[in-house]
């Protein structure tokens, strides 16, 4: 199983592309945290905002089809797409991610 950590300017934003993520299969599940303080360099300035982040849960299989979706409907110039690989997962929980993104 794959997570993909992406951060988007508002709730709104990630509430949209989230869930056009999980209609297309791309993942299985979308997890929303709201409020993330982020401080970055961006353009040679240091700045603070305040984002959402949306943790998408994907089969290995879905992974790249899942990043090159966001990627394309993400409003941000240099989206940030983390992708972790699960070191361990449930059993039940990773064959319902591989069945949901099939």
């Amino acid at each position: 199983m794959i997570e993909l950590h992406v951060t988007y300017a508002d709730g709104a934003e990630a509430r949209r592309l989230a869930r056009a993520v999980v209609e297309a299969r791309h993942a299985a599940c979308a997890n929303i945290v709201e409020n993330v303080s982020s401080i970055y360099r961006w353009e040679g300035a240091i700045e603070e905002e305040t984002e959402t982040l949306v943790i998408f849960k994907t089969s290995e299989a879905r992974a790249a089809a899942a990043e090159a979706f966001i990627a394309e409907n993400h409003p941000y110039d240099v989206p940030a797409i983390i992708r972790h690989t699960a070191v361990e997962v449930n059993d039940d929980y990773a064959r319902w991610v591989e069945e949901e993104t099939a």
